[in-house]
């Protein structure tokens, strides 16, 4: 295999990351907003974000260093252009490393919404073989760099590219069908629920079209980076994907409540509960002067503290409510968490 044209090798290569770039300012702004808005999530929820948002800000400087050295620092080297130099494989491994976190997550809200094991087992089997292809691929091109080697990757890339798409659309239609068999039971959170299964859509397509789209470009010319240029952006989007599902909600985990009405704004819109789960003392006809705070946890039982009086002008007095909340109650409460 000969020497590929230039511009196939680095003009592929720089528009990819001028895309990269519009996308990573887009991630940026959507994990500034998540680590300001949603303070209270679980600590190993914020590690989880944070370490995939640091291996997609790994990947995308090594794209920006990949494409110095070959623009600039190696600009006409004919030696340094005839192979597959680090950056590659970089882009691969932290590639596959942020695809491999981003659809566990996505595919762990879906066990928590539906504990649908078989579809669970099944986006998890597609996960775990997508990841082995894109690290073989990345292997393969450590160990054997040229240009003229690269039909050694070409089983193994094209593993990786068609069940990472298989994947993102499996598990996007997987949490459509969900969303919408929730939709006429929500009421109160249908306006979230359509943007949510509009923001299911967009994440899982996008994903999935990059995925294909590089397929295509690797399997018509694999003597180019092309393919790598359309690839390069795979990391971006689904962090984006995340970040732009665990934003959706509202921020905060606790809301000031009445006996007949209590919500939680962690949740997908406003979450109501029966009048059940307060005692027959709440629910007297002074419930407008009873307010509590609403503490969430789909594992546990609901907490409610706060005060009470039943008249206005009467000494208020601090009263704790715990209730076991029904089976309906539950998977509510875990439609709305991340």
């Amino acid at each position: 295999m000969s020497l590929p044209a230039l511009d196939t090798i680095t003009g592929a290569l720089l528009i990819g990351t001028w895309a990269n770039s519009f996308l990573y300012m887009a991630e940026l702004m959507q994990a500034r907003y998540y680590f300001r808005h949603f303070k209270h999530d679980d600590w190993k929820l914020k590690t989880f974000v944070s370490v995939a948002f640091l291996v997609d800000t790994v990947s995308t400087v090594g794209d920006y260093a990949c494409v110095y050295l070959y623009t600039i620092k190696h600009a006409g080297d004919p030696v340094y252009l005839a192979d597959q130099n680090w950056g590659i494989p970089l882009y691969l491994f932290t590639t596959a490393i942020i695809a491999i976190l981003v659809q566990s997550f996505l595919v762990v809200r879906y066990w928590w919404f539906t504990r649908n094991i078989l579809v669970a087992l099944l986006n998890c089997f597609l996960i775990i073989v997508a990841f082995g292809g894109s690290m073989t691929v990345g292997v393969i091109i450590a160990m054997f760099p040229a240009f003229r080697e690269r039909d050694k990757v070409k089983i193994p890339a094209t593993i990786w590219l068609v069940t990472e798409a298989v994947a993102d659309l499996s598990i996007a239609a997987a949490m459509l069908w969900e969303l919408r068999k929730a939709r006429p039971t929500l009421n109160e959170s249908r306006s979230v629920l359509d943007r949510l299964v509009a923001l299911t859509i967009r994440t899982g397509t996008a994903s999935a079209t990059l995925a294909v789209a590089a397929l295509i470009a690797f399997l018509l010319r694999d003597d180019n980076n092309v393919s790598v240029g359309i690839a390069y952006t795979l990391g971006r989007v689904y962090v984006l994907s995340m970040l732009a599902n665990l934003n959706v909600r509202k921020s905060g985990r606790s809301a000031s409540v009445g006996t007949d009405e209590m919500s939680s704004p962690a949740g997908l819109d406003t979450l109501t509960f029966p009048s059940s789960a307060s005692t027959d003392e709440f629910r007297s006809s002074h419930r407008p002067h009873t307010t509590f705070q609403v503490d969430i946890d789909p594992k546990q039982d609901v907490t409610l503290t706060g005060t009470w009086a039943k008249n206005v002008g009467d000494d208020s007095r601090t009263a704790e409510i715990k209730t076991t909340p029904s089976n309906s109650l539950r998977e509510e409460w875990i439609r709305s968490l991340p």
